[in-house]
């Protein structure tokens, strides 16, 4: 009897465990009759590089992962950062907002286990990716083609965040680090507002509701205080048990950043004279964040599984400025103090089931339950003439406090069956969400009854309890309700119904037919100190259908074809005509919106050398109806922003490369790469002034609606980098039996020019400059010890926004985020 060993380099992973099995046409096995003395080499975490890798090669659909060990090697911390790293992704600075194929916050969902998570922001729709730390996630999710599976509201990518199970050994870590940003930590005047959310990051201020006129409403200071030591700190434990069939894993953490930043900003008018210039801009910001995840996995048997998900996550944001420079609204130069704050509070619970009900019937279901509670508390804004020292007060929003509160509660399940047949798999299932948002604001706008010179460092000086009897209050809202809050309240019900079915047409070659059905009904209501009291209902049905099919040239090559039909809503700020005020611009609702539908071609090649390598190209376009956009439109204010579907029609079409290699291998060492680089072109046709007119108000006297005039017929798609490229060398060196291992990356990325804003009226485009980044990582696992040397934004790019009129650009933004310097430590018991 011939005895021979296997051996399997990569496995690939289900949700309830394991799966090894070897097909007769496998070239290495069509000979063989018996096969014995079967030896395992790899890894059975889904986080390797390899297993992920390998769950690519096997899907129907279109996917791509970014494991926890791969992001470890090159020292990524957050999902944000982590998303990046996949190829035709770029991040918005500023925010956590990801742009993947050069579509933007509102064209991508976010997911956690694959249910929907809240936004923690009514600016945006998808979550701050920064809050998701690295430690507690298993791998990242960025599927950039649509399956009836995903949500129908889709344009760019789905990206899921899998919460890390617990797995082998028991074990307990705890983690400290540090690190410096070079242009913050010797800054004497870094600022932050008084009353502030403090060091932690969860100390709120209110104000006194009673009559301004006999108590004086603000309890915080107006002037900026001094931060002491911004030294960016991070501490954090997990760990993981089993208890017989119950697994538990387990993590908390906290984590600040400070951030200091000089630049400029601007907006001009159409002759190049400026509505805003302010030439010297100092930024202060500080965050933090506390997380703490709890994940249980309980397995009934071979067939039979439960997972319960808990995670909180609080984060604050703060953020003092000090602008300098000339502004058309007062006409005159200015020095404007705007301090703001964010805390938020997200508590995601997912219960989930996986089950195997006989040889060819397969059953998941989830359900879950999140809650959100988002406040400024306390934004404040101080207007004074540069040239005699005096507030201005000719408009309330020049010296305010301001106060909001977003609350967000969120109901939502699938449940999904699937059978298996000789050729076929069909799997039926069912989709449904119900959110209820409520979002309320209060602006206290302070004007004077004596004008006198002041000190621009000390507010306080002029604006305090002694002097309340000077200051005249307004709400916007009449007397007898001053401080009654203005609100919008969004109740969104989707209900869907989904099939899809693989066809096994040969060996070789998988299709899968699916579509969506998409019912969603909108109730919105709002009272706003501009738009007034009013309420708007709408309903939408969307068919979706979708096709993926998978060819596998060999056992190391596949070609995909993918086709899908996908829409995308419009979100419960961009469609409730509320104002938020900006110091460049101010943003409004148009209560005239609705959805534009995207038509998505991939075609794509993969090919996998070895365990863990992976070589693709692919071609992809998207072809979009009625696409939304945020630009100007004719108004008293020039800068007054508000949100349209501009366009009839517009596509993007690109190509993607993928080179993940190992370059050179030598006794315990090992040279790699991980390259990614994408190219886009986009063009839209805008709509004509009176569509647009007719579209948002003037449907019975065009005259009466809002107007646009663009500049040109057709331009580019807003967001669309024309080349994105990531590269990633990293050096791998193991001893002492693998126990102790080493490694050293270098990432570089580089994010082409693209369109920000489409500029109208004679007003040019406004455009984000490239830019270059460039990280390196150390990092050491010593038996238990683990350390982490850190490099990031080593060429200190500038992030830059600049205005193209006809005959001179100017800039818009202009600032830079520092080097960065950073050293953690871990021990794992």
């Amino acid at each position: 009897m011939n005895f021979r060993k296997l051996s399997i380099a990569a496995l690939f992973l289900t949700t309830t465990g394991t799966l090894f099995y070897a097909q007769e046409k496998n070239d290495t096995l069509k000979n063989e009759k018996k096969i014995e003395g079967v030896v395992i080499k790899g890894s059975t975490k889904k986080s390797t590089e390899a297993n992920l890798i390998n769950m690519q090669k096997k899907s129907v659909e279109v996917i791509e992962r970014v494991g926890a060990v791969q992001l470890a090697k090159q020292g990524v911390g957050d999902a944000a950062t982590a998303v990046t790293k996949a190829t035709g992704t770029t991040k918005q600075e500023g925010s956590g907002q990801i742009f993947v194929r050069g579509l933007g916050d509102r064209y991508n969902s976010t997911t956690l286990n694959g249910l929907p998570i809240p936004s923690d922001d009514p600016e945006y729709k998808n979550i701050n990716l920064e809050i998701f730390k690295t430690s507690m996630i298993e791998y990242l999710s960025l599927d950039k083609v649509y399956n009836p599976k995903m949500l129908g509201d889709f344009g760019g990518a789905s990206v899921n965040i899998v919460s890390k199970e617990h797995t082998g050994k028991p074990y307990f870590k705890i983690g400290l680090g540090s690190s410096i940003n070079l242009q913050t930590y010797n800054k004497k005047d870094f600022k932050l507002q008084d009353g502030g959310p403090g060091f932690f990051g969860f100390k709120e201020s209110k104000f006194i509701k009673g009559n301004p006129y006999q108590t004086y409403p603000i309890t915080t200071k107006w002037n900026f205080k001094n931060a002491d030591n911004p030294f960016n700190s991070d501490m954090n434990i997990e760990g993981g048990v089993s208890f017989g069939k119950l697994s538990v894993f387990a993590y908390a953490g906290f984590e600040n950043s400070y951030e200091f930043s000089q630049g400029e900003e601007g907006y001009y008018f159409h002759d190049n004279t400026p509505s805003k210039k302010f030439t010297d801009v100092e930024r202060s910001k500080y965050t933090t964040n506390t997380t703490a995840l709890l994940n249980l996995a309980y397995k009934f048997n071979a067939n039979n599984k439960v997972n319960f998900t808990s995670n909180f996550i609080h984060s604050s944001d703060q953020s003092a400025k000090i602008y300098k420079g000339y502004s058309y609204d007062v006409d005159r130069d200015v020095i404007i103090n705007r301090g703001d704050n964010k805390i938020t509070n997200t508590w995601v619970n997912q219960l989930l089931g996986t089950h195997k009900l006989n040889d060819s019937w397969t059953g998941e279901w989830a359900v879950g339950y999140n809650m959100l509670n988002s406040k400024r508390p306390d934004r404040l804004q101080n207007t004074i003439d540069a040239t005699i020292m005096q507030l201005i007060a000719a408009s309330a929003i020049n010296n305010h406090r301001y106060f909001d509160e977003l609350k967000d509660n969120t109901v939502l399940g699938h449940a999904y069956l699937t059978k298996k047949l000789d050729r076929f798999k069909i799997t039926l299932g069912y989709d449904g969400q119900y959110k209820d948002r409520r979002f309320e604001n209060t602006t206290i706008g302070m004007s004077y009854n004596l004008v006198t010179q002041i000190d621009p460092t000390n507010i306080d000086g002029f604006i305090n309890p002694m002097n309340n009897s000077l200051f005249i209050y307004q709400t916007f809202q009449p007397t007898d309700k001053l401080f009654t809050p203005f609100f919008y309240t969004a109740k969104q019900n989707i209900q869907s119904g989904l099939a899809n079915v693989d066809i096994n047409i040969s060996d070789n070659f998988v299709v899968q037919v699916g579509g969506r059905f998409d019912y969603i009904d909108m109730k919105m209501k709002w009272l706003d100190a501009i738009a007034g009291e009013g309420n708007k209902n709408k309903q939408y049905n969307k068919f979706l259908p979708a096709l993926n099919a998978k060819y596998s040239v060999n056992d190391k090559q596949n070609l995909r074809l993918a086709f899908s039909k996908t829409y995308t809503l419009p979100q419960a700020k961009e469609i409730i005509p509320i104002a938020y005020y900006d110091v460049t611009n101010n943003i409004y609702g148009n209560e005239y919106l609705y959805p534009s539908d995207n038509y998505n071609a991939d075609l794509k090649w993969e090919f996998f050398p070895k365990s863990g390598e992976v070589i693709s190209l692919t071609a992809f376009g998207k072809y979009i109806q009625n696409a939304i956009a945020r630009t100007s439109y004719a108004s008293s204010a020039p800068s007054d922003m508000s949100y349209f579907n501009v366009s009839d029609w517009g596509y993007i079409a690109g190509a993607e490369a993928e080179f993940r290699k190992d370059i050179y291998s030598w006794n315990n060492s090992k040279l790699y790469t991980f390259i990614n680089a994408t190219y886009m072109h986009s063009q839209q046709k805008f709509k004509s002034e009176d569509q647009i007119s007719r579209e948002n108000g003037g449907e019975k006297d065009i005259n009466r609606g809002k107007r646009i005039v663009f500049n040109t017929e057709k331009d580019a798609v807003q967001g669309v980098a024309d080349f994105i490229a990531n590269v990633n060398l990293g050096y791998n060196y193991k001893w002492n039996s693998n126990l102790n291992s080493l490694d050293f990356v270098v990432s570089y990325s580089h994010i082409g020019k693209n369109l920000y804003t489409v500029g109208t009226g004679g007003i040019g485009n406004f455009y984000e400059v490239p830019r270059e980044i460039l990280d390196a990582n150390i990092t050491f696992n010593l038996k238990n010890i683990g350390i982490g040397i850190s490099a990031r934004n080593l060429l200190n790019p500038h992030f830059k926004i600049e205005q193209e009129n006809t005959s001179q650009t100017f800039i818009h933004k202009d600032y830079t985020k520092g080097r960065q310097l950073g050293l953690n430590l871990s021990y794992k018991f």
